[in-house]
């Protein structure tokens, strides 16, 4: 098992961003790339673009709810469908609420150094959000996540060479800085 397996795992988030069904990754990352263009370049504003795809969403529902037996052989679920234990759309809000069940625990600092990781990680992304939007920034992270792993296993032995010898070069210069510095800094004794 190489080592981008073992980082992204298994399931459909890991065939996504290694591309092995290539119509789905790529119909993912032209959908991204075209919500961004419309956002970010045309300055489509958020909210009625949402509110635009809900409404067609929820007309093209209504339609094949009551017209699809013509057309299709499938039928839209019903909501009791939708409100089963198993539901996509029930696993999907049980995951949410397990994020703020586990936001609020970090917050009630029962954990200190997990409170103060968190801080510390929220300040970064402020920084970076001050300075870039974020929809930009989920852009970079797709398109990031889309391509690394792909091209890592594509050039892996020439990546782990090269990281081979900056770690080396980095022992170097370790080496090299605790011998001119840290030897000159005075140590206290020990009293026992």
């Amino acid at each position: 098992m190489s080592l981008v397996d073992q980082i992204l795992g298994q399931g459909a988030v890991a065939d996504l961003c290694l591309w092995k069904d290539k119509k789905k990754s790529g119909i993912t990352l032209v959908m991204a790339t075209l919500f961004w263009f419309l956002l970010e370049i045309m300055e489509t504003q958020f909210v009625p673009l949402l509110c635009a795809i809900l409404l067609n969403l929820m007309i093209l529902l209504f339609l094949w709810a009551k017209f699809g037996q013509l057309l299709f052989t499938r039928k839209p679920p019903t909501p009791e469908e939708i409100k089963l234990p198993d539901s996509p759309l029930r696993a999907l809000f049980s995951k949410m609420e397990g994020l703020l069940l586990t936001l609020y625990e970090i917050a009630y600092g029962k954990d200190i150094k997990t409170f103060l990781w968190t801080i510390l990680y929220v300040a970064i992304f402020d920084t970076i959000g001050s300075f870039i939007n974020l929809l930009t920034i989920l852009y970079i992270c797709l398109v990031c996540s889309m391509t690394i792993p792909v091209l890592y296993m594509q050039f892996q032995e020439v990546i782990d060479g090269f990281i081979g010898k900056v770690s080396e070069e980095k022992n170097k210069l370790l080496e090299v800085f605790k011998s001119k510095v840290f030897t000159k800094i005075p140590r206290a004794i020990k009293v026992e």
